[in-house]
């Protein structure tokens, strides 16, 4: 890169950085390689289709990089958030192909606070979630549409995170009864839980969530086939400052729009 084109990046704002890497989203590896953000000062970005190097390169190059949207990413395992800042507290990874191990350096910084992996891809088809418990500060989890979801991940995400506020298990399948009973077991300071058109929550999984959770305020619930009318009532009757909606929420937690702003 020409050393005129790097001073000049030198004095550019963030908002001028981001246009930038937006653009080249379709070269991203190059870009982040290539891109010398000496002032250390950029918080935020958002772009698609990355790989381990070009997220590796973003941490070397914004050391106070706190907030990390990316989308679609099938060449990307998770292996180039190894040693990520704890600076790190909001990260968006929807319909991304992260391996197990790879999920493991996503919480690897220690201060993630907000984590959506709505439609996560299985390189191995094989569920590898549980590592999501190591996400000690985590407040906010979209785990919307994670097919390979099973019971022994939902109960070490519930154990391992006591500060979530809010959780979608949206179209989790896999979620069943035990998973549904160590929700309401551990998770305390649960606020919000969407379990739309979960096909494996029963009556007895609701009600477990009814006899837990002690700060859950809204349950958003609709098209859970195996939840009788009874079982609402009952739930209702057991809980009745919990609000019951059945409207289908794809972005919970605070306005990722919102903390591009404040940053």
């Amino acid at each position: 890169m020409d050393d005129n084109v790097e001073n000049y990046i030198n004095f550019l704002s963030d908002d001028c950085l981001i246009c930038i890497f937006n653009k080249l989203e379709k070269l991203p590896d190059a870009a982040l390689n290539q891109l010398r953000i000496s002032g250390a000062s950029l918080q935020s970005l958002s772009f698609y289709c990355c790989s381990d190097q070009g997220i590796a390169a973003i941490f070397r190059n914004c050391p106070n990089i706190s907030t990390i949207i990316i989308a679609y990413c099938r060449g990307l395992s998770g292996v180039g958030f190894r040693g990520c800042p704890g600076t790190l507290s909001h990260l968006e990874a929807e319909s991304c192909m992260l391996s197990p191990d790879g999920l493991l350096d996503v919480v690897s910084g220690g201060g993630l606070e907000y984590l959506n992996l709505y439609n996560l891809k299985s390189p191995t088809g094989l569920d590898g979630l549980d590592r999501v418990g190591y996400a000690r500060s985590l407040r906010f989890l979209n785990l919307r549409m994670c097919r390979y979801l099973t019971d022994d991940s939902v109960t070490a995400i519930a154990s391992g995170c006591p500060l979530i506020e809010e959780w979608s298990l949206a179209v989790c399948h896999g979620v069943r009864l035990p998973g549904w009973s160590a929700i309401g077991l551990l998770c305390n300071k649960l606020r919000i839980l969407h379990v739309n058109r979960c096909r494996n929550i029963c009556d007895q999984g609701l009600q477990a969530l009814g006899d837990g959770c002690v700060c859950l305020q809204v349950l958003h619930i609709h098209g859970c086939g195996k939840i009788t009318n009874n079982g609402l009532a009952s739930f209702s009757i057991a809980r009745p400052n919990v609000k019951q909606r059945v409207d289908e929420v794809m972005c919970i937690g605070p306005s990722i729009e919102d903390l591009f702003r404040l940053q």
